[in-house]
Parts: structure tokens; C-alpha cells; sequence
């Protein structure tokens, strides 16, 4: 497989306080990559670094071969068409009905005919479960209902790489299994993923690879299988003894 993201010695610092040091990692296509660890360990950072909605980072990532940190603006707008993003809270247009929402930046930026993109945004609609909501307002909808349609909205760009940024730590926990099965699916499909999450039972259904993240560097990673159940690295071992008992 080749690798579609490169992450190489990249290093950002808000201010004197250093968020990520010495980060190298790879994505090849179809590959799912979960990032676990404490709050505070740069999951997050990391990811927008990846899509460069964070800036003046040192080092290097590079898409499909491409330096992200060297792009100009329509090279970067090319960038974020062909990454999704999926945020923790969902960002809806509160005026906007759900279909709206989610044809809104096809439209705007002419991926493709008008009716293709609305067909298109139907489909996804049918794939998250929501098929009956189409013309409904984000209010009337649940937490999760609403991440729901986030998702679709990032897939209606037609990515090749989808970044989940902890999609479910703003719901309800009956609500977190909808959204957990809508990117098993997207998985199952062969969709490249790179997810941060507290779901650890989720991370071990779904990653090829799983990087543990402490204070701002990788200090473990390793497939599902060796970081879950063979991994001798004490912090990891701390980690998720606290979180599944």
C-alpha cells in the first residue's frame, strides 16, 4: 500500500508551551489510524496540523506526496476537498434544513452538477440513517442526529481521507453507538480514517494502527492487537487500565 499522509519530526509550540515534539508517522490508503492517550497530549493539534487549520509547525507533513505546509491557497483548498474533517461539535447552519447543510460547499465550490450533488447528498443521507430528515432543521435533531448529518456533509466532498476529531465526546452516551456504526461502516468500505477517540472498544474493533499519544509525543504505537494486549510500555498499560477497568 502507499502511504497517502507522511507525518516527519513535526513539532509545534503555542508560545514557550510545546504541544507536539518529534511526531513521525505514516498513512497508506485504505489504513485506519486511531490516536488515543490523556486530554492534553496534542491529539487534537495533531490533526489540524494535518489539514493545516493549525500553522508555524515545524517539520513535515505531506499528502499524496504534496508538503501541506508549503501550499498555497487554491492548492490548500484543493487539500481540504480531498480530507474531511469531522469536529466535535457538529457546526450546522441553524438556518439551513439538513440537506441544505450538506450540499451548501459542493455547490458553492462546483464539484460537480447541481442534481448530481443533491442526488449525491441523498444517498449519503440514506447511509447515516437520516434519509427522512433531509428537509428537517438542526434543532429538531439530536446530538447525534446532527453529527450524523456532519458526516455526511464532509463525505458529500468526496474525500479520500476522513479525520474524526473525537465525533462523539459532545453526545449523550446513548446517542455515541449511532455515530460509532456509521464509521464502522465507512471502515468496512474501505475509507482511509484518522480518528481521535476515548471509545477504546471502538478503537480496538476498527484500527490497523494505533498511536498512543502523551504529552505531546507518540509514545507508543503498534497495531490494534499489540498496543491493546502485548504493548510493555508502562503509561500505555496505566492508560487503559483507567479507562476499561
Amino acid at each position: 500500500m502507499s502511504n497517502v499522509i507522511e507525518v516527519k519530526n513535526l513539532h509545534k509550540a503555542f508560545g514557550k508551551n510545546t504541544v507536539l515534539k518529534d511526531i513521525n508517522f505514516t498513512v497508506a490508503k485504505g489504513e485506519k489510524v486511531v490516536l488515543i492517550g490523556p486530554s492534553g497530549g496534542g491529539k487534537s493539534t495533531l490533526l489540524r496540523c494535518l489539514i493545516r487549520l493549525e500553522e508555524n509547525y515545524t517539520g513535515e507533513v505531506t499528502f499524496e506526496g504534496k508538503n501541506v505546509n508549503q501550499a498555497n491557497k487554491d492548492q490548500l483548498q484543493t487539500l481540504r476537498q480531498k480530507m474531511g474533517f469531522v469536529f466535535q461539535q457538529f457546526n450546522l447552519f441553524p438556518h439551513m434544513t439538513v440537506l441544505q447543510n450538506i450540499t451548501f460547499a459542493p455547490l458553492k465550490l462546483k464539484i460537480d452538477e447541481p442534481d448530481k450533488i443533491e442526488a449525491h447528498a441523498v444517498e449519503l443521507l440514506d447511509q447515516v440513517g437520516l434519509a427522512n430528515k433531509a428537509q428537517a432543521y438542526p434543532q429538531s435533531l439530536s446530538g447525534g442526529q446532527q453529527q450524523r448529518v456532519a458526516i455526511a456533509r464532509a463525505l458529500a466532498m468526496k474525500p479520500e481521507v476522513m479525520l474524526f476529531d473525537e465525533p462523539t465526546s459532545a453526545l449523550d452516551p446513548e446517542m455515541v453507538n449511532d455515530v460509532l456504526n456509521v464509521m464502522k461502516q465507512l471502515a468496512a468500505d474501505g475509507m482511509t480514517m484518522i480518528i481521535v477517540t476515548h471509545e477504546m472498544s471502538f478503537a480496538k474493533d476498527v484500527a490497523d494502527k494505533v498511536l498512543f499519544m502523551d504529552k505531546g509525543k507518540i509514545a507508543d504505537q503498534g497495531s490494534s492487537d499489540y498496543i491493546f494486549h502485548e504493548t510493555t510500555n508502562p503509561r500505555t498499560k496505566e492508560f487503559l487500565a483507567k479507562l476499561m477497568g
